[in-house]
């Protein structure tokens, strides 16, 4: 008996007789999505919340799933369950209220900011601007905004683990069937280049850490066991690289702004 027809029967026993048993054994089973997911997690959310929380409260969207689950429809269980455990864990985390009133306080500042440039210059305006705005530092404006990403977590980049050794991309079940335009491929590949680019220039450690997590997908305590660190030096270490990242695109943008403008100064003059 294959394992497909295998978990097929203890949906069965569970859903039309009330086996506790296959109920157990669902559980069991399926607590990988748990661990995976929380591991992912556990390094966009505050230092307070402890792996084990996240696990907990996972569990919690486990059993719920199990209990709310059609097994006669033809839906992966793994995926199905994926989405409640994330949802269970992000509804716990935003219970929690983690974030001071000071910083609500700026966030709001900045977001208003936003808004009010916006509408300013008809385009999205850069930190800088932001700041500017504000009288504060960029780097202030980029922390604000990396303590308050608890919606960080539901980033489309995220992959959810699914049945048969695959896995399904959150980007594969919502992105719509239009073709980009030849300039949003352009701008993207800009983009990744920039980042590429500001990546090598990251310490060695730093390099590491971001390769392991986002393109290896480890937890942050099997990165920790790879580089033989704790878990939460790898989420310092994660967080320093991402702040770095930005400080270091910002620039490069800006140089790449200014030799732009530079460039089509440089053009003869029609005028005449």
């Amino acid at each position: 008996m294959n394992a497909h027809s295998d978990e097929k029967k203890l949906w069965e026993r569970w859903k039309t007789q009330g086996d506790e048993d296959a109920r157990e054994e669902l559980i069991v089973r399926h607590m990988r999505v748990v661990r995976y997911i929380a591991g992912r997690m556990a390094i966009h959310v505050p230092s307070s919340v402890d792996i084990d929380d996240l696990i907990g409260w996972g569990a919690l969207g486990l059993l719920d799933a199990i209990e709310k689950f059609d097994h006669t429809q033809n839906i992966k269980f793994s995926t199905y369950a994926s989405i409640r455990v994330r949802g269970a864990i992000i509804d716990q985390i935003r219970s929690l209220d983690w974030a001071p009133r000071s910083l609500r306080v700026m966030a709001r500042k900045i977001g208003a900011s936003r808004e009010r440039l916006r509408h300013a210059h008809g385009r999205e305006p850069s930190t800088e601007s932001i700041a500017t705005d504000l009288g504060i530092e960029a780097d202030q404006v980029d922390d604000v905004q990396m303590q308050l990403q608890t919606a960080h977590i539901l980033s489309l980049d995220d992959y959810l683990p699914a049945e048969e050794g695959s896995e399904t991309r959150k980007v594969d079940v919502t992105s719509d069937a239009e073709m980009p335009t030849p300039e949003s491929v352009a701008l993207v590949r800009e983009r990744q280049e920039l980042l590429v680019d500001a990546i090598l220039a990251l310490p060695e450690q730093m390099q590491k850490v971001l390769n392991l997590y986002y393109y290896e997908e480890l937890t942050l305590k099997e990165i920790g066991a790879v580089l033989e660190v704790s878990e939460s030096r790898v989420c310092q270490v994660h967080s320093a690289a991402i702040k770095r990242l930005r400080k270091i695109v910002r620039q490069r943008e800006v140089e790449n702004a200014s030799t732009s403008r530079s460039t089509d100064g440089d053009g003869p003059d029609r005028r005449g």
